[in-house]
């Protein structure tokens, strides 16, 4: 294995790929046990910047030494405790102990901070209030858990009781990494972006995903222009969001009842689930391609967890088993990290890290085997070649045979059947909206006729 750390400090996101030439590295990690119990939540962030206030007595108590840090930005991707069978082994621990093994003496220097909140978005990154987007249940559960840290016990929030994550990552010294994983929350969560994203299942609304793709590429670069300010020595590290399991839907939830058990013949669950899986990457490729290109821009590695977890594979989520509820009381989530994917981002950053900035996209390769699970680490370079030929969760981009590069329609339907099917798929995301006791989702008539007359499919008035 390389060992090579750039003398300047680093960043780290969430989101991405494959192709071109590669290296490949072999990391191996043992399965790790622990006790179950139950409950249920959602993703990840980032945006604007404010006023600074003292933080909170002992939020930031373990990190005002000297020491060259990593620091995790962003949301449950890396602020993972709360879904893991074993909170405590939680993704700063992993990533502590992981840089501590290297065999770079640099890296071996480098501690680990977490200033990632639970659901943290690209709307609130630079100040988040818990009325608007609150993390009281996590917080909470921080004080239940026998941390071997008292950093790990707070979250870094201000005596206003705000969250300002750019300021506290100002206050920290010798910043040499911030790994960034944010985007995810922004689909889960937001209303506008949820409405926009489905409604371009749409043929005439269509656009509306490549607009979704601009404003949030203008949202996380204005997210990693205030973290380079807050810390202009540090290097930068992307992180690109996993799919989901395919058991688990981002509308339905897993399949489990209220005490976290598995439940069987969930005829609306299950479609519901099946169909998200056929349209997720579709969706979300848009955004992760702006990732990928800010990535180029800022020459910084990216990690790719849609090209790392295995979507079938119930281990690499949650308590790692459907029904299996952990010592919080927590269920099984299939859209969050488990014990054994937390160790596989936490041998992923190591690995961004010794090999020092440059634009480089790395995924893993897990594999179970009997004394527990081995990953081979494999690098891609970023560049314009890599980015043609990319597709969110890992398979390869078709095109349009016509020739313009693009990708194909998702359904090869005619112009009335894909209207109808796009139509009668907003409807059933509204209705099991619903039923969940949940707003439906905007929809706005004008833009929506004005894009069936440019684009032809508007009857002309007699």
């Amino acid at each position: 294995m390389v060992d090579a750390l750039a003398a300047a400090p680093a960043f780290a996101l969430s989101w991405s790929g494959l192709s071109a030439p590669s290296r490949v590295w072999s990391t191996s990690t043992q399965r790790q046990r622990s006790t179950p119990s139950g409950t249920l939540c959602a993703i990840s962030a980032l945006c604007a910047i404010s006023v600074v206030r003292p933080a909170r007595r002992g939020s930031l108590r373990a990190t005002k030494d000297d020491a060259p840090k990593v620091v995790l930005m962003g949301d449950s991707i890396l602020d993972n405790f709360y879904w893991l069978q074993t909170p405590k082994r939680h993704l700063r621990v992993r990533l502590r102990e992981q840089l501590a093994n290297s065999r770079n003496a640099k890296v071996r220097q480098l501690q680990c901070v977490n200033l990632a909140v639970d659901q943290m978005t690209t709307f609130d990154f630079a100040e988040r209030k818990a009325s608007d987007n609150p993390w009281d249940v996590y917080a909470k559960a921080r004080q239940q858990v026998d941390f071997e840290d008292d950093e790990d016990k707070e979250y870094a929030v201000d005596s206003d009781g705000v969250i300002r994550s750019v300021e506290h990552l100002k206050r920290l010294s010798n910043v040499q990494w911030v790994v960034l994983s944010l985007g995810g929350n922004d689909v889960y969560l937001n209303p506008s972006v949820k409405s926009k994203l489905v409604g371009s299942l749409l043929p005439p609304m269509e656009e509306q995903r490549k607009e979704v793709a601009e404003e949030f590429a203008q949202r996380l670069k204005t997210a990693v222009e205030q973290v380079r300010k807050a810390q202009p020595g540090a290097s930068l590290v992307l992180v690109v969001p996993y799919q989901p399991h395919e058991e688990f839907s981002l509308l339905m939830g897993a399949p489990i009842n209220d005490e976290g058990k598995r439940i069987y013949g969930d005829i609306l669950g299950d479609g519901t689930r099946v169909f998200e899986r056929k349209i997720l990457p579709e969706l979300v490729n848009p955004m992760v391609m702006e990732m990928l290109a800010l990535s180029r821009e800022l020459k910084c590695p990216v990690i790719d967890l849609s090209q790392t977890l295995d979507p079938t594979c119930e281990e690499h989520y949650g308590t790692g088993e459907i029904g299996r509820v952990n010592e919080l009381g927590v269920p099984w989530s299939g859209a969050e990290p488990s014990d054994v994917s937390c160790d596989f981002l936490a041998r992923l950053v190591t690995h961004a890290v010794t090999q020092g900035p440059k634009p480089a996209v790395y995924r893993g390769r897990p594999r179970q085997e009997e004394r527990g699970w081995t990953m081979t680490i494999r690098e891609e370079k970023n560049d314009w070649i890599f980015a043609k030929d990319y597709r969110f969760g890992g398979k390869p981009a078709m095109r349009k045979k016509q020739g313009d590069g693009g990708a194909p329609p998702m359904f090869k339907l005619g112009a009335l059947d894909s209207f109808l099917l796009g139509a009668g798929v907003v409807i059933l995301v509204n209705v099991v909206l619903i039923a969940q006791g949940n707003s439906p989702l905007g929809f706005d008539r004008t833009e929506f006729e004005q894009r069936l007359e440019v684009q032809g499919f508007k009857a002309k008035s007699g």
